[in-house]
């Protein structure tokens, strides 16, 4: 039972999980900050679609618009210098 109860799980709950990897992903991929911060960025994204699909659940909205704009400020309008360049 408990087998094909997570296999029938709803694509909402897949997005869900699918957000999660990708955020502990994003803490794995090693040093470089760029692509730290985009794999961050698309779980993020998953997280703000998903809590949009469960009826509007600000907890989960609110922090993750955040931070799709923080992310997205640092890769795409303010080009992250290189260590000792001013």
């Amino acid at each position: 039972m408990i087998q094909l109860k997570f296999i029938i799980m709803n694509w909402v709950e897949w997005l869900g999980y699918f957000s999660a990897a990708l955020v502990v992903l994003s803490f794995l991929v090693g040093q470089k900050v760029r692509r730290i911060r985009f794999i961050n960025m698309l779980g993020a994204v998953g997280f703000l679609i998903y809590g949009i699909l469960l009826d509007t659940n600000f907890p989960i909205i609110i922090p993750n618009a955040f931070i799709i704009c923080i992310q997205f400020y640092y890769l795409f309008i303010k080009k992250e210098q290189a260590p000792g360049k001013q």
